[in-house]
């Protein structure tokens, strides 16, 4: 008891002198830590997306070529764009022996990226005007022949079919620089008969340009 008394208010005079210092010293420790942002990066907002939306913004109208799909081995498209992400397609074309037209409706995912899935629906028709006898197994591509014409089809030398299909597709488009307009495209598609009900997948690659 004598040592912890004659102690005592030599203890307490260091607490004392030593608390405001450890309570400034806690206080700049606490004020120095770094402030977390409480902000996220936002990708719609930046210059460009601003670019991008501007280029599907002023741009209303499109031409291209495709390849397989719809039109049997080529065929011609013309775009008319009523919105950044919605178009009407109308095209022509064609195969070995017979001819191909319609149209298609489709709709853009994506309105922040040159790189664009899509979806699209439409109907197409194919077919030959002529009436001299051909070999069926002349026909190009080999699965109107094989899926979707009908023994009295292939005996007249008749082509006439009614297609109803749907595609899912991706697109990139150059939306600065020289190649500015320019589009790469490739669509996976399912053509359905509507007098058969027959159904055929497919695939179709092309290119197109947006002015």
């Amino acid at each position: 008891m004598d040592i912890y008394h004659k102690f005592a208010p030599f203890l307490f005079g260091v607490i004392f002198l030593a608390g405001p210092s450890l309570s400034a010293q806690a206080l700049l420790f606490k004020g120095s830590s770094p402030k977390v942002s409480q902000e996220r990066f936002n990708y719609d907002q930046t210059e460009v997306v601003e670019e991008i939306s501007d280029f599907w913004s002023t741009r209303k109208m499109a031409v291209g070529l495709t390849t397989a799909g719809t039109y049997g081995l080529m065929g011609g498209v013309v775009g008319f764009y009523f919105s950044p992400q919605w178009s009407v397609d109308l095209g022509f074309g064609g195969g070995s022996h017979f001819q191909s037209f319609g149209f298609r409706v489709k709709k853009m995912l994506l309105k922040s990226s040159p790189l664009n899935p899509y979806v699209g629906f439409g109907f197409h028709r194919w077919q030959r005007n002529g009436t001299r006898p051909f070999n069926s197994d002349d026909l190009s591509p080999q699965f109107l022949s094989r899926r979707l014409l009908s023994d009295e089809d292939k005996r007249l030398g008749r082509v006439d079919e009614k297609l109803v299909h749907g595609q899912l597709g991706l697109q990139y488009t150059f939306t600065n620089g020289e190649w500015a307009g320019w589009g790469l495209f490739v669509e996976a598609l399912m053509l359905l008969s509507v007098e058969s009900f027959k159904t055929v997948p497919t695939a179709s690659l092309g290119f197109n340009y947006l002015f």
